[in-house]
């Protein structure tokens, strides 16, 4: 269920971007709702368990990580937005 939430928190955070901040306008609303769940899966399953306590229980749903996925994932649509205007891809 975390990976759901996740992905949806990631694509939320793409479509927000493209359409508010007017990130990554190029490319497109599927390519930045792609980058945005990645990155937000990438970093609720790789970076929020590394940056926990480890007597803290995993079990259930982690406000925590979701606030570590949705950093990550506004990293991924920065750092994608930088590499677009500078190699022009």
């Amino acid at each position: 269920m975390d990976i759901m939430i996740w992905l949806v928190a990631g694509a939320a955070t793409g479509w927000l971007g493209l359409n508010y901040f007017h990130i990554n306008e190029n490319r497109g609303l599927i390519p930045v709702l792609i980058i945005g769940a990645v990155g937000a899966l990438v970093g609720g399953e790789s970076f929020a368990p590394m940056m926990t306590s480890v007597t803290e229980p995993t079990i259930g749903f982690s406000p925590f990580a979701l606030v570590v996925a949705l950093a990550t994932a506004t990293a991924c649509l920065v750092i994608s937005n930088m590499l677009a205007k500078r190699y022009n891809i």
